[in-house]
């Protein structure tokens, strides 16, 4: 007990007096520690410690970002990045990212020392580089991509961020390295010649918020890429000059693409992805904090021809095995579903109408599904006016409910009728199914404010009703919690 009593006692002088526990720490944990923060918050740390005078110099990563500096003071942020890249050793830089939100604030010849700065990087065995470079209301210089970074041998990753970058042309023994990039905010021709250039890339997003003027025209031919995104944001206001994307990549597993059907897609390689996701939303542009969304009598005129490119672009991801599906109403119809052989897992939007004959085909064309989401989505900005749509099951019970489907997974329940009849005919026919998972965060009719079904009335009605698998369990989770039986 004496010895528990000095311990103790030990240890309160111990904390009274403060033990330095990080100036204990190895340089190389402190670097690693000083590397996850903003560049200007490490430096300033030297204010701690002597010690840290210098391990800030070799950082293997420098996050500059000109919104940690006074928005009218950019001078003092180019002459801090300056500063710092200039007392670097001879170390190597894993990762710089460089952001720079105001540069209309740049006098003139100001981008050339954005150009000293990437050839630094260049020197130092660049492995990635962020660089977002943005005029925020006045366009007045254009910043010059150097082609050194293109035949840079580190260079790993690339993300690109701006309105006002230019690009060279692109030749042999560029991007010998790369296998990631991201690419946003362009409007300028120069980048969508890049796109043939890339030997070994892995992994390309494309996130284009276009103009009123853009159109694309791209060809995309990529030996080794596995991972494709494409999101498309632009008014209604050009929607009869349809953007057309060439792909040519047959090592291809993932695509991902968000687009309001103005694009033609052409892949051109033999191999058909395993995963694709797809979303065929509202074509919209945010524009100076002005939201545009297309006028419902522009998307009518347009339907049929939109219909056929979604069309087009499903037929050519019919072997996928993994597909998720986010259409606005009309935009995807049920004749445009090919036969889906492979599929074995398929999450579906249903837009407020509730194309329930789209899920009707999907069901009927897919005879190896195992697994099956729903979530329904609103996406009319009045919630009073979304009608409701009649289900009518199919005439023949989909080969997957007697034989592979084993989970369904239902978000955004209401409880209506032509819900409940899709969920009781699911759970009839489901003959192997296991689980049923059924959630909802909206309870009240949109008509008298009261729910359409109650906690107890939904589990009595799908307890009752006949199901096809003795084993299968269902749960029901409200905002109050969960109920299953």
């Amino acid at each position: 007990m004496k010895f528990l009593m000095v311990q103790m006692d030990s240890e309160s002088k111990r904390q009274q007096q403060g033990v330095d526990r990080i100036s204990a720490l190895p340089d190389a944990l402190v670097c690693h520690i000083l590397s996850l923060l903003p560049t200007i918050y490490a430096v300033w740390t030297t204010l701690l410690s002597r010690r840290w005078n210098k391990l800030w110099r070799s950082l293997p990563n420098f996050d500059f970002n000109d919104v940690d500096f006074p928005t009218n003071r950019t001078d003092r942020f180019m002459k801090f990045v300056g500063r710092v890249l200039s007392s670097r050793g001879s170390s190597d830089i894993r990762k710089i990212c460089l952001h720079i939100h105001h540069c209309e604030n740049f006098s003139t010849g100001e981008f050339s020392r954005v150009h000293r700065w990437i050839r630094a990087a260049i020197r130092h065995n660049i492995v990635e580089l962020d660089l977002s470079l943005w005029f925020q209301y006045r366009k007045n210089d254009e910043f010059r991509m150097p082609l050194s970074l293109f035949k840079c041998k580190t260079l790993g990753v690339l993300s690109l961020h701006s309105n006002c970058i230019t690009y060279p042309a692109a030749t042999g023994g560029c991007f010998t390295s790369l296998k990631v990039l991201y690419v946003s905010d362009f409007d300028d021709d120069s980048l969508q010649k890049l796109f043939s250039h890339f030997p070994v890339l892995e992994e390309l997003t494309i996130d284009a918020h276009l103009s009123f003027y853009n159109v694309l025209n791209i060809k995309i031919s990529a030996p080794e890429l596995k991972t494709l995104r494409i999101l498309l944001d632009y008014p209604s206001n050009n929607y009869k000059r349809p953007n057309n994307i060439f792909i040519n990549a047959p090592k291809l597993e993932n695509l991902e693409v968000t687009d309001g059907v103005l694009t033609n897609y052409n892949l051109e390689s033999t191999k058909c992805p395993e995963r694709a996701k797809i979303v065929f939303g509202d074509r919209c542009l945010n524009v100076d904090n002005v939201h545009f969304r297309d006028e419902d009598d522009v998307f009518e005129d347009e339907a049929p021809r939109l219909t056929n490119r979604a069309a087009a672009l499903l037929a050519k991801v019919h072997n996928v095995k993994f597909l998720s599906l986010d259409a606005r109403p009309k935009c995807l119809e049920a004749w445009c579903v090919p036969a889906l052989e492979n599929l074995g897992k398929l999450e579906l939007a249903l837009r407020d109408c509730y194309n329930w004959e789209l899920l009707t085909e999907l069901l009927k064309r897919s005879p190896k599904l195992e697994y099956l989401g729903l979530e329904h989505r609103s996406t009319s900005f009045d919630e009073w006016e979304i009608p409701e749509c009649k289900w009518n099951p199919p005439e023949f019970v989909p080969i997957c409910l007697s034989s592979s489907l084993k989970t369904i997974c239902v978000k955004g329940f209401k409880g209506g009728q032509h819900e409940m009849e899709v969920a009781q005919y699911l759970l009839k026919y489901g003959e192997v199914l296991n689980t049923v998972i059924i959630s909802t965060k909206n309870r009240f009719n949109r008509q008298d404010g009261h729910p359409y079904k109650t906690e107890e009335e939904l589990c009595e009605e799908l307890r009752v009703c006949p199901k096809g698998s003795k084993i299968c369990q269902v749960d029901i989770i409200y905002d109050a919690g969960l109920y299953f039986y």
